[in-house]
């Protein structure tokens, strides 16, 4: 079935809107304690909070990437179970939704996600780290696995001066994860180090705007799968995307995923429940410019709060 550009932003969008509904109305219980958003991430697993909830929590995030050749979506569903404010266990599986504007659309799971984190919530600086080991659950053939496990090990620092919010994300792994803001059109497998620097400036209580960097840094083979693979692209586009189809990778080589980049964002956070971004991201290695929505929402704690009106 071909989807349309126009039908495809309408399907994105209805989705945000009903996220949104569901927001506001767990945002009608706000938590006891002063907003503390943190920038962007403060309603993903990856930012910790000091009332951090002891148990299970539950986060849906949708994140989307539009070129002007093709667009790439993907549902983030993850379930965790916190024993306290200093570490956390998660299980997580993606759903991928691939459209390329000149053929075809395409969809399927990627892989199965497990990990730990460990978080360091003191005065001076926020301090988080995850350890994900990925199992090869997803399909080949579509580019949404490269068929082998994948480990990835992520370090995060936060300081917040006033309204300013400086970070900085340093990780290794062998395989190039997605970020908040970009959802690549491949995967790959081999050895990278992954960085990202920049901050975030609260423009209101609820309003913020923020720009990063962001680094890959390959060392050793790399394998790229395409995940257009699945659509119905047409020859020219198929040589475009290098060679190799079906279980075999469409590229492989030492310095295929060496990319430098930067990202800008406007988000606005009207509860500790809801996070919604718009941003703009720059390939400067690839000359790609995308633009980009992610919608976070932590349903556990909507949950907790809409349980707490009853």
């Amino acid at each position: 079935m071909q989807y349309t550009r126009s039908r495809l932003f309408t399907l994105v969008w209805a989705g945000i809107f009903m996220l949104a509904l569901l927001g506001t109305a767990a945002a009608q219980s706000p938590d006891s304690e002063e907003q503390d958003r943190s920038g962007p991430r403060a309603t993903n697993r990856s930012s910790h909070t000091t009332d951090q909830f002891k148990g299970f929590n539950e986060y849906e995030e949708f994140q989307g990437a539009v070129t002007s050749s093709e667009g790439i979506f993907k549902l983030d569903s993850t379930l965790g179970y916190d024993f306290n404010r200093y570490a956390g266990v998660f299980v997580g599986v993606p759903l991928y939704f691939v459209n390329d504007f000149s053929a075809d659309s395409g969809s399927g799971a990627g892989d199965v996600c497990f990990g730990l984190e460990l978080y360091a919530p003191v005065e001076v600086v926020r301090y988080s780290t995850s350890f994900t080991v990925s199992a090869p659950t997803g399909s080949v053939s579509k580019g949404f696995s490269t068929g082998h496990r994948t480990l990835d090990w992520t370090n995060r620092l936060r300081k917040r001066f006033g309204r300013l919010t400086p970070f900085l994300t340093a990780g290794l792994s062998n395989t190039v994860p997605d970020t908040d803001l970009v959802t690549r059109t491949f995967t790959s497998l081999g050895n990278v180090v992954h960085l990202e620097e920049g901050a975030d400036f609260d423009l209101t209580k609820h309003v913020y705007a923020g720009a990063s960097g962001y680094h890959i840094i390959p060392f050793g083979n790399q394998e790229v799968f395409n995940r257009f693979n699945g659509t119905t692209s047409t020859k020219a586009d198929n040589a475009n995307r290098g060679p190799g189809s079906d279980d075999q990778p469409s590229a492989s080589g030492n310095d295929l995923t060496r990319e430098n980049g930067f990202n800008t964002w406007l988000g606005f956070e009207p509860t500790r429940v809801l996070r919604i971004e718009l941003g703009y991201s720059r390939s400067m290695t690839f000359q790609v410019n995308r633009g980009s929505v992610n919608v976070g929402l932590n349903v556990g704690r909507m949950l907790r709060s809409l349980g707490h009106q009853d």
